[in-house]
């Protein structure tokens, strides 16, 4: 079994992996590779722009509109803008979540890792439809003020002409550790409430 293999087995299986070694070059053809393979399973639904610009594929079936059903044995929470996008063009943006998730038993890695295992894609929560200017929004779990915090990003310089579907563009909160049976609440412009499952 190959690398990218190993992490789509341990995404089917929601499970974790020791870390391989890697390299800088075979990171982006396992990347890749990995990318494929989920598409292929679950559809394309979109992307995710990580730390660093690093840009991971998001399935159809990571993307949700409702309680987020956290697949993995950690995840972490990222208060973020998402875009749906046609041919590269802005449609609509709203107030979402990512819940990003690695297929590694450790968080702690380089850059590499995070390019081969999808740029740490997990799920996505698409919440209510919001415009610009978005403002500063106030994150509490289980009812707990935990941070605050706005985009500071231009949407239309994180968006390629290739892209399409629902783009999660960056963290303006998090990532902070969350658990399932939290309850999240982003209050601000808009407000979303979401239980994780």
């Amino acid at each position: 079994m190959n690398k990218a293999e190993l992490l789509f087995e341990a995404y089917k299986e929601r499970k974790t992996i020791e870390p391989f070694p890697l390299t800088q070059e075979e990171a982006k053809d396992i990347g890749k590779e990995f990318s494929n393979m989920l598409v292929s399973y679950e559809g394309f639904g979109g992307y995710k722009i990580a730390k660093g610009g690093v840009i991971g594929i998001l399935t159809k079936k990571m993307i949700t509109f409702d309680n987020v059903e956290l697949w993995f044995p950690t995840h972490k929470l990222e208060v973020e803008i998402i875009a749906l996008v046609k041919n590269g063009r802005l449609e609509k943006t709203f107030l979402g979540l990512e819940l990003p998730a690695t297929r590694f038993n450790t968080w702690d890695l380089s850059q590499e890792y995070i390019i081969a295992d999808d740029a740490f894609a997990g799920r996505l929560y698409v919440g209510k439809e919001i415009e610009p200017p978005f403002g500063i929004f106030k994150l509490s779990i289980n009812d707990k003020f935990t941070a605050e915090g706005g985009p500071s990003y231009s949407i239309k310089d994180l968006i390629k002409s290739d892209m399409n579907g629902y783009i999660s563009l960056g963290a303006f909160i998090g990532p902070l550790k969350i658990s399932k049976g939290d309850k999240i609440k982003v209050e601000g412009k808009k407000t979303i409430n979401v239980k994780l499952i």
